[in-house]
C-alpha cells in the first residue's frame, strides 16, 4: 500500500456578479493540486527549507506568488510599500531574487520520483452566472476526481489524503462539507476508494506543499494572462519548465485530464490547446 499527499491551492477569486474592477484584477480562478508520494514529503520539505536558508528568507513567513508581482510594482515604481500589505516583510528583498527563489523551489519537482499535478480553472470573463459555492463545489469535485482516478490505476490498495489551503470559516466549512458529500454520495464515479474521507484544511505558511501548489497556480495563471504579453514570459517558462512535464494525462493527452476548465467548454478549451502548443514548439 502506498500513501500520497494532494496539496491543493488557488488563485483568482470567482464572483457570481462580476464588475469591471473585478474581472480586471482576477480575469481567472485557478485551482491546483500537486500528488505526491507521502514517502517524498520529507525529502521536499528538506529541500525547501535549504532553499529559504539559501536566500536568507524566513522558515515561519510564506512567500505567496501574489507577493512576487507586487513587489515588483513597488519597487520599479520607487515606492515605499505601506505597512498594511502583506507583503512588507518583504520590501529589502529585491523581487528578482524572489522571483529566482520561486523557480527553485518548482525545479524541486524533478528531485522526486513521483509527481502528479491536476489543474482546473475558470474564465471569469465568460463564465455564466453561476452561484459562488457551485463553482468550488465544481472544482473541488474535479480534482477529487482525477486523484481517486490516478491513485486507482497504481494498486487497489492506494490512499490520498488532501490538503486544501483555508480560505475563510465558512467557505472552508462548505469544502468540507460538500467533500463529505461527495465522497458518501459519489458521482459519475460509484465510490471514492481510494482518498481518504475527510478534506483537511492547513494554513499554507506551515505547508511546503500548499505552497508549492500556490506556485503551481501561478505559473498557470501566467500562460492565462501571458497570451501577447511579455510581462508574463517568466511565469511562463517556469510553466513549461517545471509544471507542464507532470500534468496527469490519458492516451498522451492532458486536456480534459491534468487540465480541464470549469464549467466545460469545448471551444474555449480548443483554443487554450492551440494557443499552448504554438508555444511548446517554437
Amino acid at each position: 500500500m502506498s500513501i500520497f499527499f494532494g496539496f491543493s491551492d488557488e488563485c483568482g477569486t470567482y464572483k457570481k456578479d462580476k464588475g469591471k474592477k473585478h474581472l480586471k484584477v482576477h480575469p481567472h480562478y485557478i485551482r491546483s493540486t500537486l500528488l505526491i508520494k507521502a514517502e517524498e514529503w520529507k525529502l521536499l520539505k528538506k529541500e525547501f527549507n535549504l532553499l529559504k536558508d539559501k536566500f536568507g528568507l524566513p522558515i515561519e513567513r510564506e512567500i505567496k506568488w501574489a507577493y512576487l508581482w507586487s513587489l515588483r510594482n513597488y519597487q520599479k515604481n520607487g515606492q515605499k510599500i505601506p505597512k498594511k500589505k502583506d507583503f512588507k516583510f518583504l520590501e529589502n528583498y529585491d523581487y528578482h531574487e524572489l522571483i529566482d527563489f520561486v523557480e527553485q523551489c518548482l525545479s524541486l519537482l524533478h528531485q522526486i520520483d513521483y509527481t502528479k499535478i491536476i489543474i482546473t480553472h475558470t474564465d471569469n470573463t465568460s463564465c455564466p452566472r453561476i452561484d459562488d459555492k457551485n463553482i468550488l463545489k465544481m472544482h473541488l469535485q474535479e480534482h477529487m476526481q482525477r486523484v481517486e482516478m490516478q491513485i486507482q490505476t497504481r494498486t487497489k490498495e492506494n490512499l490520498a489524503v488532501l490538503f486544501f489551503d483555508p480560505v475563510s470559516e465558512s467557505t472552508d466549512k462548505h469544502l468540507r462539507d460538500i467533500y463529505f458529500e461527495l465522497f458518501n454520495s459519489g458521482d459519475f464515479i460509484d465510490s471514492y476508494k481510494h482518498i481518504k474521507d475527510s478534506l483537511n484544511i492547513e494554513h499554507s505558511h506551515q505547508s511546503v506543499g500548499i505552497q508549492i501548489a500556490d506556485y503551481v497556480s501561478g505559473t498557470f495563471s501566467a500562460i492565462l494572462k501571458g497570451q501577447g504579453n511579455s510581462n508574463y514570459d517568466r511565469g511562463k517558462r517556469m510553466f513549461y519548465d517545471h509544471v507542464h512535464p507532470y500534468l496527469r494525462k490519458y492516451n498522451g493527452t492532458i486536456w480534459g485530464v491534468g487540465i480541464r476548465e470549469v464549467p466545460s467548454d469545448m471551444t474555449y478549451r480548443r483554443k487554450l490547446a492551440t494557443e499552448m502548443n504554438k508555444e511548446l514548439n517554437k
